[in-house]
């Protein structure tokens, strides 16, 4: 059963009825898992920070981004000023976490993307370099 933990980051503008939404849909889930969602009309929408292809947009060119840490992050991302798209598809990842079988780990608007480069493991570190090349969060 999904849970909420305190070290729970439910910090991406979702509504308490997305928040119940989501815990309801995924009740029976044990373990970890990572999936995406589309909320049902009726829960409205949350903001979506991705900007690039996978979006639908074309690539996020290297003139219009700037560099610049987020939150307590040790690596800049590769940020753009425009506002965040409303949509409803959400992202959930979750896992055992704290002897809990199936803890929320995060949710957000959007599709999953490669974690960004400062954040990759080697193995994964060429994927995000290609994907973040042309894709950047909003601010």
């Amino acid at each position: 059963m999904l849970k909420l933990h305190k070290d729970s980051h439910i910090d991406h503008n979702l509504t308490q009825a997305q928040v119940d939404h989501i815990l309801a849909t995924f009740r029976d889930k044990e373990g970890g898992f990572i999936e995406t969602i589309e909320l049902p009309e009726r829960l409205g929408t949350v903001p979506c920070s991705l900007f690039g292809p996978v979006m639908g947009d074309p690539p996020v060119l290297e003139s219009d981004v700037f560099y610049e840490s987020r939150g307590n992050r040790a690596y800049k991302s590769r940020l753009v000023r425009r506002e965040a798209r409303q949509v409803r598809q959400v992202t959930v990842i979750a896992g055992p976490h704290d002897g809990l079988a199936c803890v929320w780990y995060t949710a957000f608007g959007g599709p999953l993307s490669p974690k960004e480069p400062g954040d990759s493991t080697p193995e994964s570190l060429a994927e995000s370099e290609v994907f973040w090349k042309t894709h950047a969060l909003a601010v």
